[in-house]
């Protein structure tokens, strides 16, 4: 089993109720099995926050492992290590 950091910001932390957490997962997780672990643990509030669809992200919330976001990674493939740091960053826009 590995441990993993997960950090909520701005938005999300109003539909989880926490800024951070630590979840453990098994060896060879990517970012879409914890994904459908926080799916499961908040809601579809949450997953209606992360995923436009089923299957594609939504481009309103950024998802970094270690700072880098998944897209410059292996997207939703992006394989997780022990503590590794996954952040959802809501996207904020003004004008």
């Amino acid at each position: 089993m590995l441990d993993v950091k997960i950090l909520f910001w701005s938005l999300l932390t109003d539909i989880t109720k926490v800024e951070e957490i630590r979840i453990p997962i098994e060896d060879e997780s990517d970012v879409e099995s914890i994904l459908g672990k926080l799916v499961e643990k908040f809601g579809s509030k949450f997953e209606e926050m992360v995923f436009k669809d089923s299957k594609d992200l939504s481009k309103y919330v950024l998802i970094t492992v270690n700072g880098k976001d998944i897209r410059s990674l292996d997207g939703l493939t992006t394989k997780i290590q022990h503590e590794d740091e996954i952040s959802f960053i809501p996207a904020i826009a003004g004008g």
